[in-house]
């Protein structure tokens, strides 16, 4: 620096000035938001005016959105969004026959049927078996029982065949070798 020219340090001081002039405009520029506001939604509506795939896919998922918002409110205040009192037609459809404990909101439980005197162990155990009964009685539940056992035995069949395939192909193989 000391070996440095008068003129050497001038040139220097003015590019270090323009340096700081134009980084005080950059900044200007960048703190300007509503200029960049301005531009962007030019830049966008261009970008829109192109391709709207991308403006049309937003706002059909908005709409999208308000249905569900608005179905979800309807269905919530109507009497078929609450399965804890259905109405008296809904009572015995399709849906609460499925259902292993029957359709809700229909009178006292099974326990309170058995003993409506006791509590406890007792009345627990009671209940339970009258609950037992109640399906044993029901044929829905019976042809569920049977279904499951068909489908089990099925499954015990294709496993032992699956096995025995299994063993054969070994076998197959060592005969090869």
């Amino acid at each position: 620096m000391a070996k440095d020219s008068l003129p050497e340090l001038e040139l220097a001081n003015v590019r270090t000035r323009e340096h700081i002039t134009d980084t005080v405009t950059e900044i200007r520029r960048r703190a300007d938001v509503p200029a960049r506001t301005r531009l962007a939604v030019a830049k966008a509506k261009q970008r829109w005016h192109r391709d709207p795939t991308p403006l049309v896919a937003m706002g059909i998922t908005a709409a999208a959105g308000v249905a569900a918002i608005v179905t979800g409110f309807a269905i919530r205040n109507s009497p078929a969004g609450h399965l804890a009192d259905p109405t008296p037609s809904a009572a015995s459809s399709a849906f609460t026959a499925l259902l292993p404990f029957g359709a809700r909101g229909n009178g006292p439980s099974a326990e309170e049927q058995a003993q409506p005197g006791r509590k406890g162990r007792k009345a627990r155990k009671a209940g339970r078996k009258a609950a037992e009964e109640a399906l044993d009685r029901d044929p829905a539940h019976k042809a569920r029982v049977k279904q499951q056992a068909g489908i089990a035995a099925v499954q015990r069949r294709a496993d032992k065949n699956r096995k025995q395939a299994v063993k054969r192909s070994k076998q197959a193989v060592k005969a090869r070798g």
